[in-house]
């Protein structure tokens, strides 16, 4: 059943299901009512190779009615100068899907800092918004890591996610991070869950009508990437479905 235009600012995530592969994502995650898809370029098996031609993906997308609206790029490791070429072509071919916003990673504090800059300047030629994502056992892991690497970089271009499942996961507060982020948000990430663990939205500690009620109420319009890394598995696109429904009545 084809979700309404109230929940039209809701985005599939592949960490839900990392075994399928895109054509199956994108038929299961359309058949759910999703129109908007965020790229992974590694981990899960419907990874995007970067290296490619985008028309490709586009056509398979547009063949079930859905769109690229973020993408993952690839991080600045430990050979700066080639996983940053690489990050920008990255950068690059995200403009071509018709992608908003690309999260910027890197191994260290130091790489995001020294690489943020180049990163930063193709992002802004190519129209693209470059967003920092807190992540449970990465660099940026804590909301104090935020703080060091949007102070390090010292450019208002750079933003960041507003990371609601791994803030809680590292034992932080998401009102904490959305305060302190404030007009700096360019997407949402929201999962709930019961200490560490992923659980089917409206079963676990995370107030998640909150979420988009604080984010309203805040002036953000962007987009709310769903996200579900439950134990059972098998039963992922029922919770997804499960999911949409309680949004739909609870927090929009």
């Amino acid at each position: 059943m084809p979700m309404s235009t109230d929940t039209d600012n809701l985005v599939a995530s592949p960490c839900c299901n990392p075994e399928m592969t895109l054509e199956q994502a994108l038929a299961a995650y359309s058949g759910l009512g999703f129109r908007k898809f965020e790229a992974f370029t590694g981990w899960v098996k419907s990874a995007l190779d970067v290296e490619r031609d985008p028309q490709p993906y586009l056509r398979l997308a547009r063949q079930h009615g859905m769109s690229f609206a973020s993408l993952h790029l690839p991080p600045v490791g430990d050979e700066p100068d080639a996983s940053l070429g690489r990050a920008i072509r990255a950068a690059e071919f995200a403009a071509a899907l018709g992608v908003q916003v690309v999260l910027f990673k890197a191994a260290s504090r130091e790489r995001y800092i020294n690489a943020a800059r180049p990163v930063l300047d193709a992002a802004e030629g190519l129209g693209l918004t470059a967003a920092v994502q807190n992540h449970a056992g990465t660099a940026i892991s804590t909301l104090d890591d935020v703080r060091a690497v949007l102070a390090g970089v010292a450019d208002p271009r750079l933003k960041a996610v507003l990371e609601v499942g791994h803030f809680h996961k590292a034992g932080e507060s998401w009102e904490a991070a959305r305060d302190y982020l404030g007009g700096r948000i360019a997407l949402v990430h929201v999962k709930d869950m019961v200490g560490p663990r992923s659980v089917p939205f409206g079963t676990g500690e995370i107030d998640l009508p909150a979420v988009f009620r604080s984010m309203r109420a805040g002036g953000y319009e962007g987009d709310y990437v769903i996200e579900m890394e439950v134990e059972d598995r098998r039963n992922t696109l029922r919770y997804l479905a499960e999911a949409i429904e309680y949004i739909r009545r609870h927090c929009l």
